[in-house]
């Protein structure tokens, strides 16, 4: 595309600045500028927020109208700093007013903004929801809306936020004129299509904009492992971590911040003339440290800090400046987040893409090689996106009664029902919601057919200004593990929001008896195990491997190929995993029964990741009892007595040739139901139940699965 087609002034912009578009800018712009809605994916760093800038700035530029004409949404605060920064100045070569609107923004510029609106909102889907409940004028400012651009889409698909966020644009649609373009900005994903689906939810049309990486990018990567006997793994961190700038990723909060002080530790015992300065990073530290963390990085004065310390928090595009390096510590099991992370380094010319992989447990250097290897080939695993999440529904029910002062059962169903996370909801379980709520007072009937929100509500979600109703999410990914007053450790949000009271678990070699679950405070109280009882979990595992990701593992487990990016004794870890699989001869597209029926234990190898394994370790209770367990690499079958190897195998076959609705019954009726939301007390059982399996299981993927593979044994 030539520049003669950019408005005059961004043509200027880019002569002086870039003589040149990028590729994904240059494709980018007729689409967009025509009103086509579309998936923007390019990698990291590759001019994506201008692609979509440019021409919907041309073409808002050649007709003025009143009002929010661009909607421009993305996930953190930080993230909006960061964009207002290239957003505002080239609004205005356009001659046109672009405004940052979150929590941290005073009450006279939205009051301001909403009688003299910007061309641009730049915004969070939380201020969204706040605008439609608050500001009664909110349809006037965006009736004339043309584009809606939601930044970090992958992320969104990911969490409980994209399912809110698409609810939103259904509500915000329906009450203007006309239906704006929506338009996903995103790093690499596995199913670009079905993210399309996502974003348009009932439309169709729309299309997929995407830009391979390029090749000739240099990238120098390497995963260590350390045996903590002989070097300890901060040692060497600390040694990586001089004279450069990084973010080292930690899984958890609690491990971000044992690494800062192990590193203060070390420059104490070492007194170092200059010593390395770490601030941490995650979602519990303040707004203020973090924003202090992300300006610090970027200085280049003595006022500098080398190093943030970080969970997922910094994954995302905030702008902290040239980096030098990205360090792992521990394992990853998605290597969209590898591609994420690692594609903060080399954005200088000349200078490589730089990572290292710290590891000391060999099952997380198992699943960081594994991520690592899919992503040197640039392939990221499919996001599995949920299509019946009743408790967004429930919580959308409420705020549609607030923000209409009442609503019917059928205003509300035809406003958000056609987003996508709702898209397998039948409207005869939405009147199961509607029901339960009215029985358990979290809404009253008024005038025969009106909903209201009733007090036992406002008492639950309305309180604090509302801060309940607009955090349907909970951010933390750990759970404090307090005895008494001491926290002696922390656990995966995951495995404590499936656990019913009591259980007994596994903690810094140790048993704990669980003895009280507050979700609310994400907060353990534990007594120690005095009665002898085995414990119900053993092993921490903070999040589900993939599909994709367990397949690659699989293939690596099966090969001798040597892989460049690991040290000596990484290489020497996986070879001996490697001698213990063997015999096994699994491949992709083939399942292995190992065991006999006289040995009485059946190992199901199938690499085919956690969400399907749990879906079939569920499946198989149903007809041989409690006595399996499963990880993302197989299931293992305990046989009673009176079952053998070949009934076992006709059983896994015959799930195969049963539908999803099949299925779904089947799972339903064998799993308990468990907190999962602050909103999931809205939901009868069933409701509760379908939720879930929605959001922890891959019942259409091993239903693929079972009718592509064999099954060896």
């Amino acid at each position: 595309m030539s520049l003669h087609k950019l408005h005059p002034r961004l043509q200027d912009f880019v002569k002086e600045k870039w003589k040149r578009l990028t590729k994904i800018q240059e494709k980018a712009f007729d689409p967009i500028y025509e009103g086509n809605s579309c998936i923007i994916e390019a990698p990291t760093s590759g001019g994506k927020t201008e692609a979509v800038l440019f021409p919907l700035l041309t073409r808002i530029a050649s007709h003025k109208t009143a009002g929010f004409k661009v909607l421009y949404i993305a996930p953190l605060k930080a993230l909006l700093n960061d964009l207002a920064l290239r957003v505002l100045p080239h609004a205005e070569r356009c001659y046109m007013e672009a405004f940052k609107w979150h929590g941290d923004v005073s009450q006279a510029d939205k009051v301001q903004q909403m009688t003299f609106p910007a061309d641009i909102l730049l915004t969070t889907p939380e201020s969204i929801e706040a605008i439609l409940l608050r500001r009664a004028n909110w349809n006037a400012v965006f009736r004339n809306l043309e584009t809606i651009v939601i930044d970090e889409a992958h992320y969104f698909a990911l969490t409980e936020r994209g399912s809110h966020l698409l609810s939103l644009l259904e509500r915000l649609e329906a009450g203007i004129p006309n239906r704006p373009q929506r338009i996903a900005v995103t790093a690499t994903v596995g199913n670009p299509g079905d993210l399309l689906r996502w974003l348009l939810g009932g439309r169709s049309g729309g299309e997929c904009i995407r830009i391979e990486a390029e090749n000739a990018k240099e990238r120098d990567f390497k995963i260590h492992f350390f045996e903590e006997e002989k070097v300890p793994l901060h040692d060497n961190l600390y040694t990586l971590l001089q004279k450069k700038k990084s973010i080292v990723f930690e899984r958890s909060r609690s491990g971000t911040e044992d690494t800062a002080s192990k590193i203060n530790e070390r420059n104490l015992l070492i007194n170092n003339r200059f010593p390395i300065k770490v601030k941490t990073h995650h979602s519990s530290v303040s707004k203020r440290l973090r924003e202090e963390a992300e300006g610090s990085i970027k200085k280049e004065s003595t006022q500098s800090i080398d190093a943030i310390i970080s969970t997922s928090t910094l994954e995302l595009g905030i702008d902290i400046g040239d980096l030098d390096q990205v360090i792992q510590i521990g394992g990853l099991s998605s290597a969209s987040s590898f591609l994420q992370r690692v594609g903060r380094t080399g954005r200088r010319d000349g200078r490589p893409q730089f990572f290292r992989g710290l590891c000391n447990d060999s099952e997380e250097l198992l699943l960081l090689t594994g991520c690592v290897s899919l992503g040197i080939n640039r392939y990221s695993e499919a996001i599995l996106l949920p299509t019946r999440a009743f408790h967004i529904l429930a919580h959308q029910t409420i705020c549609y009664s607030i923000q209409n002062l009442g609503a019917t059962a059928d205003q509300i169903w035809n406003a958000v029902s056609n987003a996508y996370c709702f898209s397998k909801i039948k409207r005869s379980e939405f009147d199961l919601l509607i029901d339960y709520m009215l029985q358990e007072d979290f809404l009253r009937l008024v005038e025969r057919s009106l909903l209201i929100v009733s007090k036992t509500s406002e008492d639950k979600f309305l309180r604090a200004n509302y801060k309940r109703l607009f955090a349907i999410f909970d951010a933390s990914q750990m759970y404090n593990v307090v005895d008494g007053k001491k926290v002696i450790g922390t656990l995966d949000s995951d495995f404590a929001r499936s656990q019913q009271l009591p259980f007994i678990f596994v903690l810094g070699g140790l048993e704990w008896n669980a003895i009280k679950l507050d979700h609310e405070q994400q907060q353990i109280s534990v007594e120690k195990n005095e009665t002898g009882i085995p414990p119900k979990w053993t092993t921490i595992n903070s999040f589900d491997v993939p599909f994709e990701v367990a397949q690659e593992i699989g293939k690596l487990l099966m090969n001798d190929e040597k892989l460049e990016f690991l040290d000596l004794s990484a290489h020497r870890v996986i070879n001996a995993l490697r001698s213990t699989f063997g015999n096994l001869n699994w491949r992709s597209g083939k399942w292995i029964m190992e065991g006999s029926s006289e040995a009485g234990t059946i190992n199901l190898w199938n690499f085919a990741g956690d969400k399907i394994n749990r879906c079939l370790h569920t499946l198989l209770k149903h007809e041989l009892g409690d006595n399996l367990k499963y990880d993302y690499q197989k299931v293992i079958i305990y046989l009673k007595d009176d079952k053998s190897i070949d009934e076992v195998y006709d059983l896994i076959m015959t799930i195969g040739t049963k539908t999803e609705n099949e299925l779904l019954n089947i799972i339903e009726a064998n799993i308990p139901v468990k907190w999962f939301s602050k909103f999931s007390e809205c939901l009868p059982d069933e409701l509760s139940k379908r939720t879930i399996i929605d959001k922890g299981m891959d019942v259409a993927g091993l239903i693929r699965q079972l009718n592509e593979i064999t099954i060896d044994y």
